[in-house]
């Protein structure tokens, strides 16, 4: 018997111990899924509140944000183009294509967030305190991948949608648009401009994660409670870094899904390197930011809430 080796009870035969050891060993194995399944759930339900929120409040930004980088109508600028918007359509244009990202913004949020733990535990366990900011960043690369599936379709519906305008209305909504798409492309029409939304979601959300992370690191101790001010300062700044990031990818694949049906087969129209060549004839590198500050005001306040509201729900749920 080893010096750590507990000693049997008078009562206890030798093999009884021995014959428990496969069931406490299972019993474990569960508890650890049981744990890993409970913590993604609360991560998929914080994803998709925080997604909800983020949504309803950053959508005009986005949408005036969209028609600067569209390229149909030249705008000055972030007034002119609101003030313009507003004349035309009226205030709810600012909302024109809300409904499938508030639909769809919330799944993908939680599909992010789910995912980006779970890579964590997969590459560093279960104590997200310490882990080495090169595995947030890998998680978030993930993660990103992993929404485009939903993220691609539904940009495509929301930026053409966005664009529109009243008096020249080709669609009537989100489902006369998709049916169009479709019968005029398929399914690829919904997937336009995938391989920069691949850039851009990959790489994006690798950097604000890993922003995020930072930010928070260089204020808040290590394994100390983190208060919300932290999340909240960690969010904005990770928006702000990572859309400026990838803002020339995002105006490329807003010109490729914003593209009129009577262009689809110019192919220099469609290809990123073609879209490319046409941004920087039109203004040379400052053209890859059209957008930008609308973007990063964007940013900044809705990662404000953001982090908040996703920590604390998967911390109430837990």
């Amino acid at each position: 018997m080893s010096f750590f080796e507990p000693a049997l009870s008078p009562k206890e035969p030798s093999g009884h111990r021995l014959s428990q050891a496969p069931v406490l060993k299972n019993a474990l194995s569960f508890r650890l899924h049981e744990d890993a399944f409970t913590r993604s759930f609360n991560c998929m339900v914080g994803g998709l509140v925080s997604g909800a929120v983020a949504t309803f409040t950053g959508h005009p930004l986005d949408t005036i944000k969209t028609r600067l980088q569209a390229g149909h109508t030249r705008y000055t600028g972030t007034l002119q183009c609101l003030k313009e918007t507003v004349k035309l359509d009226g205030p709810r244009a600012l909302y024109k294509g809300v409904v499938p990202p508030l639909l769809t913004y919330s799944m993908q949020s939680a599909i992010l967030f789910s995912t980006w733990q779970g890579v964590l535990m997969l590459l560093h366990g279960g104590n997200r305190s310490n882990t080495p900011l090169g595995k947030v960043f890998t998680a978030g690369f993930v993660s990103g991948l992993a929404t485009c599936v939903v993220a691609t379709p539904v940009e495509s519906v929301r930026c053409k949608l966005q664009v529109q305008h009243d008096a020249s209305r080709a669609y009537s909504g989100s489902l006369d648009l998709i049916k169009k798409l479709y019968r005029a492309e398929g399914l690829p029409g919904l997937y336009r401009g995938i391989a920069p939304m691949l850039l851009r979601q990959s790489f994006g959300l690798g950097v604000h994660f890993f922003v995020y992370e930072a930010t928070k690191g260089a204020m808040v101790e290590e394994d100390a409670p983190e208060p919300v001010w932290a999340q909240s300062i960690g969010g904005s700044v990770a928006g702000a870094v990572s859309w400026t990031f990838v803002m020339p990818v995002d105006n490329i694949s807003t010109r490729i899904k914003c593209l009129p049906e009577c262009q689809l087969h110019n192919r220099s129209k469609r290809s990123m390197l073609g879209v490319a060549s046409h941004i920087w004839a039109e203004g040379g590198a400052k053209a890859f930011y059209n957008g930008l500050p609308q973007a990063v005001a964007r940013a900044i306040v809705l990662n404000a809430l953001v982090f908040p509201v996703y920590e604390n729900v998967v911390h109430g749920l837990s």
